[in-house]
C-alpha cells in the first residue's frame, strides 16, 4: 500500500526550513527531497508500497503542478503553507531582485493585474479549494505565522498529519534562512544593470559564473558602509502594500477561517 503526502509550498513560506532541516528528521515515512521532484512520482511507484514526502514550493506553476502530481496519486494528503498576501508578495518581489531581475515593484505586480504576479496568483482561499477538487485527502493549510510565533506546534501539527515522528532535541526551530536585507539587494540590483545575474536553464552559467559572483556580492555588501551603497530605489511604498494587505482582505480572511476548522477536524482534543 503506497501513502504519500504533498508539500506544495508556497514558495517563502518557510520551505527552505522544511525541506533541509524537519522533513529529512521525521521518522516513519520516506522524504523524497526537491531536487528529486520531477522523478517523484517514478520513485514512489518504483517502491511499490511505503509512506512518502514529497516537497516543492509552488507559485504562478501551483494549479498546472498540482494537476500533474494528483493524476496519479489522487489520494495523496497535500500540506500548504500560507502567508499574508503584502509580505508574501513583498518576499517574493525580494527573491526575484535577489535572483538578478530588474522588476520595479509595480512591473513585477500591481492591482491593475498588468505585473508579471497576476492577481489571480494570490487569491490563496482559491488554492485550497483547487487542492480540495485534485485530492481526495483534506489538504493540511498552515499559517507561516504560526511557524515564527510557535514553531514547535507548527511543526507537530505536519507530524500528526503525516503519522510521522521526530527527535525535537534535534530539531533547531529557527529559519534555515534569513532574508536578505535592503542594502545587499541594492547592490545586486545596481549589478544586475552591467552584468547578466539569471541563469536560465543553464547550469553551467548558474554554477561556473552566476553563484559565484551572486553570493559573495551578497555577502561582502553587508559590510560596505552606508555611503558607499548604491543609490537605487525599488522598494515599495508602505502605502501601496498596505494597499495590497486591504484588496485582499476577505481572501485572508477566508484562509485563516479554513485554517482553524480544518485544524479542529484534523486534530480534534
Amino acid at each position: 500500500m503506497v501513502e504519500v503526502y504533498f508539500h506544495v509550498g508556497l514558495g517563502k513560506t518557510g520551505s527552505k526550513y522544511l525541506q533541509f532541516v524537519f522533513f529529512p528528521a521525521l521518522k516513519g515515512i520516506k522524504y523524497i527531497h526537491m531536487t528529486k521532484y520531477k522523478k517523484s512520482k517514478e520513485i514512489i511507484k518504483k517502491a511499490g508500497d511505503g509512506k512518502f514526502l514529497v516537497s516543492r514550493e509552488f507559485d504562478r506553476q501551483f494549479e498546472k503542478e498540482i494537476k500533474w502530481f494528483s493524476s496519479d496519486f489522487p489520494n495523496a494528503g497535500a500540506i500548504m503553507v500560507l502567508r499574508r498576501h503584502d509580505e508574501w508578495i513583498l518576499s517574493q518581489y525580494k527573491r526575484f531582485i535577489k535572483n538578478g531581475h530588474r522588476f520595479s515593484f509595480d512591473e513585477f505586480f500591481n492591482l491593475d493585474n498588468t505585473g508579471f504576479f497576476k492577481i489571480e496568483h494570490m487569491l490563496f482561499f482559491e488554492k485550497i479549494k483547487f487542492l480540495e477538487r485534485h485530492f481526495t485527502k483534506k489538504p493540511l493549510v498552515l499559517l507561516y505565522d504560526e511557524l515564527r510565533s510557535n514553531p514547535e506546534s507548527f511543526l507537530d501539527k505536519i507530524a500528526a498529519y503525516t503519522g510521522t515522528t521526530y527527535d525535537k532535541n534535534r530539531i533547531k526551530f529557527s529559519k534555515k534562512h534569513a532574508s536578505y536585507n535592503e542594502k545587499q539587494l541594492k547592490f545586486i540590483y545596481a549589478l544586475s544593470k552591467h552584468i547578466n545575474l539569471i541563469p536560465g536553464d543553464s547550469k553551467i552559467k548558474k554554477y561556473l559564473f552566476v553563484y559565484p559572483i551572486r553570493y559573495p556580492v551578497l555577502y561582502l555588501s553587508k559590510y560596505v558602509p552606508d555611503r558607499f551603497v548604491p543609490k537605487v530605489d525599488f522598494m515599495p511604498e508602505k502605502k501601496k502594500l498596505e494597499e495590497i494587505r486591504e484588496f485582499f482582505k476577505e481572501d485572508w480572511e477566508k484562509c485563516v477561517d479554513y485554517v482553524k476548522h480544518s485544524n479542529e477536524v484534523l486534530f480534534p482534543r
